[in-house]
């Protein structure tokens, strides 16, 4: 079965789409530019208003697949293709931190995995190492008061903030 992504090719939460729609035996991955949606077969006559807004809405850094005419957005793929039993929370930090989106896997109350797209690489993962099987109350405490610079905010304070 076909699968057409728009978004960014190296972007993580990509990645991570890819990985788990191959994993469901979906391997026939296409990629749609932002610039080409309107005229691209099949977008305009799905819906593509609706899903080009939320694209842009979410600073063009959420994915949203077109799986056999049904549009999926990242957490709804992630919910669909993913590992059974994960809730995934999405949502989109205040301006002033780098990530541009942040993306957690929860399991009983405990964090199964964090992404944050548009942070430091090696930041996001080192977060992802630490705060993976954490109770979510508890990483909530740790990184609620984490400064960054004279930004009135961080990375991890909007993590802690979403959950």
């Amino acid at each position: 079965m076909a699968v057409e992504i728009l978004g960014n090719k190296e972007g993580r939460l990509e990645q991570r789409l890819v990985k788990q729609l191959k994993g469901a035996g979906l391997n026939e991955i296409t990629w749609v530019s932002p610039d080409t949606l309107e005229v691209h077969d099949g977008w305009r006559e799905d819906g593509s208003a609706v899903w080009r807004m939320q694209y842009e809405y979410y600073h063009q850094i959420l994915p949203i697949a077109r799986i056999h005419t049904y549009f999926y957005n990242f957490k709804q793929a992630m919910e669909k293709f993913g590992p059974k039993g994960v809730e995934w929370k999405v949502w989109t930090p205040s301006p002033a931190v780098c990530s541009k989106a942040i993306a957690v896997a929860i399991k009983d109350d405990v964090i199964q995995e964090v992404i944050m797209e548009g942070s430091c690489m090696g930041f996001s993962n080192a977060l992802n190492i630490l705060v993976k099987g954490m109770e979510i109350s508890r990483v909530v405490q740790l990184l609620q008061n984490v400064p960054c610079q004279t930004r009135g905010t961080s990375c991890p304070q909007e993590l802690a903030r979403g959950l």
